[in-house]
């Protein structure tokens, strides 16, 4: 049961005031909500041609896996696999934690932690039913859509200037706000303006459907990258 969600940046926060507040904000809602496992989408954690991926490691970073919630989602009847790295003994294992899970960890936390990384080789409707599989998880789950969106907000970024960035922000914030919690419009604006999240997005809506609603923290684009923090909750 998913009993906490959110969408949360993976760049630096501290880049605008707004943002650090807005995640300390979110950490208190996820801690309310006691979840007893944070399944974190990122997209800068493994890449498997062809397939997602679960880290089956028994840490990473700090954190410790839950290994039998990694172990029901490799059941979902989907391209999935489980990953691990260094010790052959995946339990005692340690898996080097990357920045999309890191960075939403230092403020959403829960006991034990489930890393998934999607697959932008692999159909967005597919990423619906990613998010669906993680719905039925056992037990108290925070779903976290690590995310930065639009990359290409200024000529001194690495990926240069693109005005789809700020398109793709703006769509962004139009469908947060909205009454149907559906990302496939971005799917057009995410090359040209190199966002990082819609694969991520729409694990969430898979996980909470369209009728969720949104709750926009803050959004801010203080350098090349945008970011949006929310909580997003099912329509009760």
């Amino acid at each position: 049961m998913i009993c906490f969600a959110a969408i949360a940046p993976h760049g630096d926060v501290d880049l605008d005031p707004a943002l650090r507040t807005a995640m300390e904000e979110l950490g208190r809602r996820c801690e309310a909500a006691a979840p007893e496992v944070a399944v974190v989408v990122t997209p800068h954690n493994v890449h498997v041609d062809g397939h997602y991926a679960v880290i089956t490691a028994g840490t990473i970073g700090e954190w410790e896996t839950d290994l039998s919630t990694a172990e029901a989602l490799l059941a979902a009847e989907l391209p999935i696999l489980g990953v691990s790295y260094g010790g052959n003994d995946a339990p005692t294992a340690e898996m080097p934690i990357d920045w999309g899970t890191e960075i939403p960890l230092t403020f959403v936390r829960a006991p034990k932690v489930v890393v998934v990384s999607p697959a932008r080789d692999r159909p967005l409707e597919e990423h619906l039913r990613l998010g669906e599989a993680i719905a039925a998880l056992p037990g108290r789950i925070a779903l976290i859509a690590s995310a930065d969106h639009g990359h290409t907000h200024r000529a001194d970024g690495i990926y240069g200037y693109h005005p789809a960035a700020a398109e793709y922000d703006a769509l962004l914030q139009q469908i947060v706000s909205s009454d149907r919690l559906d990302f496939f419009p971005l799917a057009e604006l995410a090359e040209p303006g190199k966002a990082d999240s819609l694969w991520q997005l729409v694990v969430l809506q898979g996980a909470l459907g369209e009728d969720a609603r949104a709750h926009v923290l803050a959004y801010a684009a203080p350098t090349y990258y945008g970011m949006l923090v929310a909580e997003v909750q099912t329509a009760a």
